[in-house]
């Protein structure tokens, strides 16, 4: 039976126009899901209603922890690498430090990272330091927003493949928000793909068991009817 984590119903959300019209999505339990769509269509607005840190018209219903990761990786540069990946521990009263130590080396951060102040590593190194303090936490919920964006090719591809291990073996539901379809297309089981603005749901994927040819050409079918749908 398929068990849904976090569901959201009819949401809108106004600034001085409408952003967000009728937006619904469900993510399940052990879920990679994707969200999708042009640059200033409200997907980060979205993920942080969905956070719980905007206000909104309609519902949100979420059973079970959460964990957000910024498009900023935020971390204090008055601390190290591993102070900051540990440091929603300590403010959560739990002393985790090996489990965060192992989902540190798991994304790939050397131990003289670790050590290291934020100014004296990469972007690289600062986004996998960010992804690994929301996963100390282990959560069973976590949104990520735009992870992927403004990486080298290679840290890019190796934290794609890291991070979606972490996931599926800690069984960790999750929302990964993208401008970048390809950032998508090898991690999530299923990826809903919004319009421009006023945003709406337009499309849904699910890619779960396809490979990549597979889920290429599901992509492109998906575009074209969507693409085709908007012409007047």
């Amino acid at each position: 039976m398929v068990e849904v984590i976090l569901e959201a119903v009819g949401i809108r959300k106004s600034f001085s126009e409408l952003v967000l019209d009728d937006i619904n999505l469900r993510l399940e339990r052990g879920e990679i899901l994707g969200i999708v769509g042009p640059n200033s269509c409200g997907k980060t607005t979205l993920l942080r209603i969905l956070a719980g840190l905007e206000s909104y018209e309609g519902e949100v219903r979420r059973e079970g922890s959460l964990s957000v990761v910024f498009q900023e990786d935020r971390l204090l540069p008055w601390k190290t690498l591993m102070e900051n990946i540990c440091l929603g521990l300590k403010y959560s009263g739990r002393r985790d430090i090996e489990k965060a130590l192992n989902y540190a080396k798991r994304l790939g951060i050397s131990e003289e990272d670790l050590r290291s102040f934020p100014r004296k590593v990469s972007g690289g190194t600062r986004r996998k330091a960010a992804i690994a303090r929301a996963l100390a936490l282990e959560p069973e919920i976590v949104l990520m927003d735009e992870p992927f964006t403004g990486l080298d090719f290679r840290t890019m591809i190796t934290l794609r493949s890291s991070l979606a291990d972490l996931l599926r073996e800690r069984r960790i539901s999750a929302i990964i928000v993208s401008h970048q379809l390809e950032d998508l297309l090898t991690v999530v089981d299923r990826c809903v793909v919004m319009t421009p603005k006023p945003s709406k749901v337009g499309a849904e994927l699910k890619l779960r068991g396809m490979g990549l040819e597979d889920r290429i050409n599901a992509l492109k079918d998906v575009l074209i009817g969507m693409v085709g749908a908007h012409e007047p």
